[in-house]
């Protein structure tokens, strides 16, 4: 028998804005979930349902295990820290942004059991700024076995294909590191991902930093837009997975025309 979803016919409603705490405030996606989710992540302080904080989504879900997420709450200005949570997978917690020296962005791809409402979380000072959509999806992207076995090249383990473009108002940085983001779902098959990842300038100060959970998809590919340093001529990423395996590669900031390298991460 099919999963009928009771948040399906509230895909297109938007969110209002409502200043109330959120465990005393109606979820426009009506999630049975979502105070639980609420209580666990948000730490006890006070949320708005907020339609300055944008979650797109595609419009038909084709491959559960890389669907595409951008989540952009620049409408609210700075930030000190982005959630996001799809709250019926079986790891809600998908990442977490601090965006030090950059604006309130990120576009990843993640894995997915079911539909799911999923929800960006963005905190400025004591009050969180909530948004989300519901993604209509078919099931099995955190649990079911790939059709064809997937195996890790561990030679090329950490390498990364990264690009800077510049942009009005900062920078735009693209990557995509090679790593499996394993979940230990499957038999025999233990936790294995890229967990932390950092954005510095030339210096060694963070522009941005995410940590990276479960649903997270294979091969993880990333879009920040961190503020344009002062000085330097390059970004530096850093990246540390579950064994203690660490990476660095220096991306090259454009000057005029864009520019980018491939390098290992």
């Amino acid at each position: 028998m099919p999963f009928l979803s009771p948040f399906r016919p509230l895909i297109d409603r938007p969110f209002a804005r409502t200043a109330a705490r959120s465990s005393g405030s109606r979820d426009p996606l009506d999630s049975p979930l979502w105070p639980t989710m609420a209580e666990r992540y948000l730490g006890g302080r006070s949320a708005v349902f907020d339609d300055a904080v944008q979650v797109v989504l595609p419009p038909v879900t084709e491959d559960q295990t890389q669907v595409p997420v951008t989540v952009d709450a620049r409408a609210l200005g700075s930030a000190d820290e982005v959630l996001v949570i799809a709250d019926l997978n079986p790891f809600p917690l998908t990442l977490r942004l601090e965006p030090v020296a950059a604006k309130p962005f990120v576009a990843f791809r993640m894995k997915i059991e079911q539909g799911t409402p999923i929800r960006a979380a963005v905190r400025r000072g004591e009050v969180w700024h909530v948004g989300g959509r519901y993604l209509d999806a078919a099931g099995g992207g955190c649990s079911v076995p790939p059709v064809v076995e997937k195996k890790v090249d561990w030679k090329s383990l950490g390498e990364t294909r990264a690009r800077v473009w510049s942009e009005v108002d900062g920078l735009r940085l693209r990557l995509r590191m090679t790593h499996p983001m394993d979940t230990g779902m499957l038999a025999n098959i233990p936790l294995f991902l890229i967990e932390e990842l950092s954005v510095s300038d030339a210096a060694g100060t963070v522009l941005a930093r995410l940590t990276l959970q479960e649903p997270v998809a294979d091969n993880p590919t990333l879009t920040l837009l961190p503020d344009r340093p002062a000085t330097g001529e390059a970004l530096t990423l850093n990246a540390r997975n579950t064994n203690g395996t660490t990476f660095t590669v220096r991306v090259p900031i454009p000057r005029g025309a864009s520019a980018g390298q491939e390098g290992r991460l």
